[in-house]
């Protein structure tokens, strides 16, 4: 689609960013630069255009134009964390792209000549933001990495902003020799969503995790999208939702039921005691007699 079809160029704009999701580098490529070269939108150009470099696998390209407009990706904390949102969310959904290009002799001996030139680059300058994350980038899809440079990894772990399958595929990796990454609950908090291929232990933390940000809605469409897909969660979960439906005033259908197992398993407390006579009066529809009974046997 030639440029002068767009009377408003900021249209050109979009036109760029929906060549970068479908995958059109070569398009993207050449709407970004006009549109920097107009002043157009000029931050977020500067980052689709690395995008679209670091994404067909032109990582020296990236890496200079990094360096021309990093003032629009790391000015601040809301530059910085658009930058690392949208070149990480980008990269996952081209591993296959990357993996092809590593495969052949002569393509793979030059992908590590430019893993080599991006970690002399990242030495000589820690805060290249890009260099970073494309050396963690590499590791996590590739599990290849620069001696001595598992800090840096850990660091990139932590952003903020970082796409939740670039940070599952990256804590995978880092856990093989710090297994107490796995059991990290401020990493854990870091995942706005449960990403895919993720095993069931973890998915009982990222739960919990969850459940200790108090926001009950959010914690049970999680817990209701585990249990449709077979997860077997574990009583500390059960119990926290418990606990959480309690202090937000809001017991449902799921927090009987999961007192109801917990119950069954020995778990005797004022939580779950309330939750059984929460339904008593309110959800009918559970025969809680048993369990009341039983807990006026303790004095609860």
């Amino acid at each position: 689609m030639a440029k002068n079809e767009f009377k408003d160029l900021k249209l050109y704009y979009s036109y760029s960013g929906i060549c970068l999701r479908d995958g059109d580098y070569i398009e993207a490529e050449k709407g970004f630069k006009y549109l920097l070269e107009h002043g157009i939108e000029p931050q977020k150009s500067a980052m689709g255009l690395i995008t679209s470099y670091a994404c067909s696998t032109k990582y020296p390209a990236a890496l200079k134009a990094y360096e021309k407009y990093k003032e629009y990706l790391t000015g601040s904390d809301t530059n910085r964390d658009m930058f690392v949102e949208m070149i990480t969310g980008h990269l996952m959904r081209e591993t296959s792209l990357l993996k092809k290009y590593v495969r052949g002799y002569v393509s793979g001996f030059k992908m590590a000549g430019k893993m080599k030139k991006t970690n002399e680059i990242y030495l000589g300058n820690k805060k290249n933001l890009l260099a970073q994350i494309l050396l963690s980038y590499w590791y996590a899809v590739l599990g290849k990495r620069p001696y001595n440079s598992e800090e840096m990894l850990k660091q990139c772990l932590e952003y903020k902003a970082l796409d939740n399958e670039f940070r599952w595929k990256l804590l995978e990796k880092l856990s093989v020799t710090d297994k107490t990454l796995m059991e990290d609950t401020s990493i854990a908090s870091l995942f706005t969503k449960i990403p895919r291929f993720v095993d069931r232990d973890y998915i009982n933390l990222l739960l919990f995790t969850s459940l200790c940000n108090s926001d009950l809605a959010e914690a049970r469409d999680k817990i209701e999208v585990q249990r449709m897909n077979g997860v077997e969660l574990t009583n500390d979960v059960l119990w926290n939702y418990i606990e959480l439906c309690v202090d937000k005033g809001d017991i449902d259908d799921l927090a009987v039921s999961f007192a109801k197992r917990l119950f069954a398993k020995g778990w005797v407390d004022p939580v779950i005691a309330e939750v059984f006579h929460y339904a008593k009066s309110n959800l009918t529809k559970h025969n809680v007699s048993n369990e009341l009974n039983a807990l006026d046997l303790y004095g609860i």
